[in-house]
């Protein structure tokens, strides 16, 4: 996915906002509809992105 806000003008909520999209999309569609998130996808985005948040 292409950085759809240009980051110099982009409000730091944005650009967060753009990371979480990316994100996303990093893990979805693996197991089907690229829009959503099964349960196992779910579970390793989660585990590898929040792991030293959730603990």
């Amino acid at each position: 996915m292409s950085n759809i806000l240009n980051s110099e003008n982009a409000s730091t909520l944005e650009n967060a906002m753009q990371l979480m999209i990316q994100t996303f999309h990093k893990y979805s569609g693996n197991e089907g509809d690229k829009y959503t998130l099964s349960r196992q996808e779910l579970k390793e985005m989660l585990t590898q992105e929040l792991g030293n948040y959730l603990g």
